[in-house]
């Protein structure tokens, strides 16, 4: 059994295990759902090409406490290595952490720290493949910024 990689909130992915409910297929997603993905694919792109500096400081707030710029910056490549150009990423599930927005909340129901979990299915050059989890945090601004990173 590979072990599994983490970077960023350890306990994040606890409760993820603990917390998320059956994960839902991406083809069924709402509008926020669908905002988080783009904005999770977004900053995985900055993460491919290598600009750790820039992804750190497109990350939510918490992470960026978390975890400081420099130890992202050092500790991303050894998490990614032997794991150098994407070959295909597909978005295959993703779902929130704790209670879902209630529907019938009159307000819309999406409300700043909702996180959701993405899981993305990525293959890499050399025939290598990975499961990576972003999950994602709707700060306060309205904008959903990565908050934790997985890889496997």
């Amino acid at each position: 059994m590979r072990p599994s990689r983490f970077l960023l909130l350890r306990p994040a992915a606890l409760l993820l295990a603990l917390a998320v409910p059956a994960l839902a297929a991406a083809q069924g997603m709402t509008p926020p759902q669908r905002e988080a993905l783009t904005a999770a694919e977004t900053w995985l792109v900055r993460v491919d090409k290598q600009q750790y500096a820039d992804a750190w400081s497109a990350a939510a707030e918490p992470f960026r406490t978390s975890v400081t710029k420099q130890a992202f910056v050092e500790g991303a490549p050894k998490l990614r290595k032997g794991l150098v150009k994407v070959i295909s990423r597909s978005g295959e599930k993703l779902a929130y952490v704790g209670a879902p927005p209630d529907p019938a909340d009159p307000a819309g129901a999406v409300r700043p720290g909702m996180k959701i979990a993405i899981h993305f299915q990525t293959k890499f050059a050399g025939n290598k493949q990975a499961t990576e989890e972003v999950t994602m945090l709707l700060e306060g601004d309205g904008v959903w910024r990565p908050v934790g990173y997985y890889l496997q």
